[in-house]
Order: C-alpha cells, then structure tokens, then sequence
C-alpha cells in the first residue's frame, strides 16, 4: 500500500513537471517571437537630386541615352533585425550587416525595383554634440550586393561642416528630413551612388547624382510569418497545457 501511494505520489510530480515544462515551452515561443518581431525596426533613406555624371549607361536601366541633368530619386529600405548596432551617447549612431534590403531608383520618371539580400549600413552623426574637431554632422546608407554574373550598389548621404542640424540627437530611429542650402550652409559631401553591373556581359549604368534634398524614416516591422507561427504555437502549447490540467485535475 505504501508501495503503490509513493508511486501515485511520483506520477503526479512527474505530471506536474511535465505540465510545468510544457508550459515553460510554450512561454518561451511566446516570448522569443514577440523579441523577433517587436524589436524588428525598418529603416528608410531617401535622396533626390540631379545627376551629375555617367561612368557608363549601356545596361540601360532607364533608358539609353545621357542621363546627366535628370532628376533621380533613391530609396533604401531594410530592417535591423540581424544588424550590428554601434552608439555612443547620442553622438553617432550606427548599423551595419547582412539582410534582404530594397532599393527603389528612379531616373527620369523611369523606376526600377531592386530587392536582394546583400551588405547594407547605415549611420547618423552629430559632430556638434560630439566637439568633433572635424566639425560634421553625417547621414548616410548604403547597399551592396555581388555575385559572379551581377553586382548591385547604391550609397546616398550628407555631411555638414556647419553642423546644419546641429542639437539634434544622432540617432537612427528619429525621422530626419533636410532640404540641402548651399547657400547657407557649407557641405564636405552630398552625393548619391548607383551601380548595376552584368558581369557576364559587361554591360552597366554606373551615376553619380548631387543630392538636394535627403532624409530617413523608420517604423515598427510587421512580424514576419515565422514569428507568427511562433506565437500560434506558443498559444496552442499554453491552451493544451491548461486544459491537461484541469482535467487531471
């Protein structure tokens, strides 16, 4: 008799356990699912300006023919959910890695999508708040992407010797817009990059643009499928668990 009540006593505790474990479980997709997905942050840069030279246009992305003197807008979109992070105070702010990222290139009003998964960063800077002897304020990003047949680049952003956003706190994820004033301000750089290059055939449209206005947004990214598939078993883990224990209850 006593035999048979230690055993009832164990299968209960192992019952427990394993409820308890389960639940664990399911509290852990839980939790690692919502970090993926609340702490995904898309970030955005936009340039627009004119064209300014022309390395070489016979890949003709937008169109053959000179395209110095057209107006080109660039968008670069990824988001930081595999990005190395560098900060210091709100000084200098940067990322940098390896994801899918979007580049939209308009010449012209010709537009060309560019979605590949490729090196990509992206940083701001106040030199105004660091005392930086240079003296700059940056915002940048860039792109690349290569393989043997193709490669694929693009680079946009601005530095100010007269610290042109001066007291404003460097940092990624404060949308930022600046309409560029030479006439007012002094600028080491503002210019924007665009390489598509056919290895194979060694055709390519290569521009160098000077950039008038520019600026960067980031908003919340919506939960990819795999983080929501998470959460649902994560769900449907807690609900079995429940309802083992009620009725072993």
């Amino acid at each position: 008799m006593f035999f048979a009540c230690t055993l009832c006593h164990l299968n209960q505790s192992i019952r427990k356990n394993i409820l308890s474990s389960k639940s664990f479980f399911a509290i852990a997709l839980l939790a690692s699912a919502w970090i993926s997905s609340a702490h995904a942050t898309i970030l955005t840069t936009t340039s627009r300006g004119v064209v300014s030279s022309v390395y070489q246009n016979t890949l003709d992305d937008f169109g053959p023919g000179n395209l110095v003197g057209k107006k080109f807008q660039i968008t670069l979109t990824f988001d930081d959910r595999t990005a190395t992070r560098d900060s210091y105070l709100n000084q200098y702010e940067g990322l940098y890695g390896l994801n899918l990222f979007s580049a939209r290139i308009t010449v012209d009003g010709v537009t060309r999508d560019y979605q590949r998964t490729g090196s990509f960063q992206q940083q701001t800077a106040n030199g105004a708040s660091a005392q930086s002897p240079w003296g700059s304020d940056q915002a940048f990003a860039g792109v690349n992407w290569t393989t043997r047949e193709e490669s694929l680049y693009a680079y946009h952003g601005i530095e100010s010797a007269d610290h042109f956003f001066a007291g404003a706190n460097a940092s990624l994820t404060t949308p930022f817009s600046a309409t560029l004033q030479p006439d007012l301000y002094e600028y080491a750089s503002k210019q924007a990059q665009f390489g598509h290059t056919d290895a194979l055939s060694g055709r390519s449209t290569v521009f160098y643009g000077e950039i008038e206005e520019f600026s960067m947004s980031t908003v919340a990214a919506v939960p990819e499928p795999v983080s929501l598939g998470l959460l649902g078993l994560g769900a449907l883990a807690m609900l079995g668990a429940r309802r083992r224990g009620r009725q072993q209850a």
